[in-house]
């Protein structure tokens, strides 16, 4: 429907014809610049208003979304040529002021700080390899320890600290008195040779084992050995710290036997028991050799104690030492023997003395 054209009161006049010379003539320009002209209205009726089409689906893509004319470019000339060294950052400058920086190219310049990039990145692959590697060598030994018996020796409780650990303290026998007995032959001691008689034939090893219930505390017990001293577990004592004679000492008591012959045994009870167990002086028997380095933790495996020891094994003499009986054939014990046994005052020793210096 064509618009309505209403005229507003300013132009409240007859209308002439569109090529009447007559009446007011006024140029463009006055017209366009008065400032009392005002243009009609135009209303349009809004219910009549045909529907707007559909867009096409034919249309371009740039049009369809409303993104402007793609640029225009033609085979015929090549590009622009652009280089990096170009670009321009953000205060104005160049890359190629930066290429061509004095203090860069005092410094080595880009092969310097290429190499420096190279050098560092060579630095975190090194990094991350290692660390897989170590990773999967961690985890390797996790399941090879999971996968232990309960009772392996790997899995056996372990200390810390040194002196703790399992030890064979290899020693010669020293010296052997028999002052508490009227016949020599009651007393004796394994393995029946003085170093002075066979130095060879005198080695004696003790197999103790050294557990640890905190850092400063420390305990000492026996194993089987061929002439059967046996001790429970027993706390050792620090004597002369921070000295060339610093040592572990303890004592305790068994029951010694001996043999005179096949058909005799002699019991020696309450036997002391003592040892002295440096840690700095060194040893020098079976062969001189360096000391060897304090073990970190116990374990199963009875290493050679590093250091000097003193080992005795004393009795007084008295009424009851010692005890002598008969063997019968069945292996038991039979009648007591006191005929031609006589006491010896207490003061009166016998030892077996056994050390790994000195000789």
């Amino acid at each position: 429907m064509p618009p309505n054209f209403v005229a507003s009161q300013d132009f409240a006049k007859p209308s002439l014809p569109r090529h009447s010379t007559n009446g007011l003539k006024r140029s463009r320009a006055s017209s366009v610049h008065s400032p009392n002209v005002r243009l009609s209205i135009i209303e349009e009726d809004a219910a009549s208003a045909p529907p707007m089409p559909p867009r096409a689906h034919h249309r371009p893509f740039h049009r369809r979304w409303n993104l402007g004319d793609p640029p225009r470019s033609s085979f015929e000339s090549p590009p622009p040529k652009y280089s990096v060294w170009d670009t321009m950052g953000p205060k104005g400058e160049k890359l190629s002021d930066v290429r061509n920086n004095k203090h860069i190219a005092r410094r080595g310049g880009w092969r310097r700080i290429c190499l420096i990039l190279l050098i560092i990145l060579t630095l975190v692959v090194g990094l991350a390899v290692g660390l897989s590697i170590g990773l999967r060598k961690k985890e390797s030994t996790t399941s090879d320890s999971s996968s232990q018996p309960a009772d392996s020796p790997s899995t056996a409780p372990s200390s810390t600290s040194f002196p703790a650990g399992s030890y064979t303290l290899t020693t010669y026998l020293s010296t052997v008195r028999t002052d508490c007995v009227s016949q020599p032959a009651d007393w004796s001691c394994f393995p029946y040779r003085t170093y002075s008689q066979s130095p060879s034939e005198a080695l004696a090893n003790f197999t103790w084992i050294i557990t640890s219930s905190s850092p400063a505390e420390f305990a000492i017990s026996s194993t089987s050995n061929p002439w059967s001293i046996e001790f429970p577990s027993t706390p050792l004592q620090k004597i002369n710290e921070g000295t060339e004679e610093e040592h572990y000492h303890f004592t305790t008591t068994f029951d010694k036997s001996t043999s005179p012959n096949s058909n005799i045994e002699c019991q020696f009870n309450d036997t002391l028991l003592e040892a002295f167990l440096y840690t700095r002086k060194a040893r020098d028997y079976p062969s001189p050799s360096p000391v060897d380095p304090p073990s970190s933790g116990a374990s199963d495996k009875f290493g050679p104690w590093p250091y000097a020891v003193d080992i005795r094994q004393t009795i007084g003499g008295g009424q009851n030492t010692p005890q002598c009986f008969r063997k019968q054939a069945g292996g038991g014990l039979g009648d007591r023997i006191t005929d031609g046994l006589t006491p010896k005052p207490q003061n009166e020793e016998c030892s077996c003395e056994y050390k790994n210096f000195g000789s």
